[in-house]
């Protein structure tokens, strides 16, 4: 079996996870969390900005306990 690999593709997603987000918020951090919690993590909900400052990541990790804790009640 011959298998390719797609170095084009994973340069876009190292290239797009690299960039910072702008106006991140500890609102939209606990969001991400939470998002991460209920449907798992992916590039989106555990992008490195979130994890940029204390309160930030303080913030996302409340949001990821809330999410998993619905997650198991549903």
């Amino acid at each position: 079996m011959k298998r390719t690999f797609d170095f084009v593709g994973l340069n876009t997603v190292i290239s797009e996870a690299s960039k910072p987000l702008h106006a991140v918020d500890p609102t939209l951090a606990r969001k991400a969390g939470m998002d991460a919690g209920v449907g798992g993590t992916n590039p989106k909900n555990c992008h490195y900005s979130y994890f940029a400052e204390e309160d930030l990541e303080t913030e996302w990790y409340l949001g990821y306990r809330q999410g998993k804790q619905n997650r198991e009640e549903a």
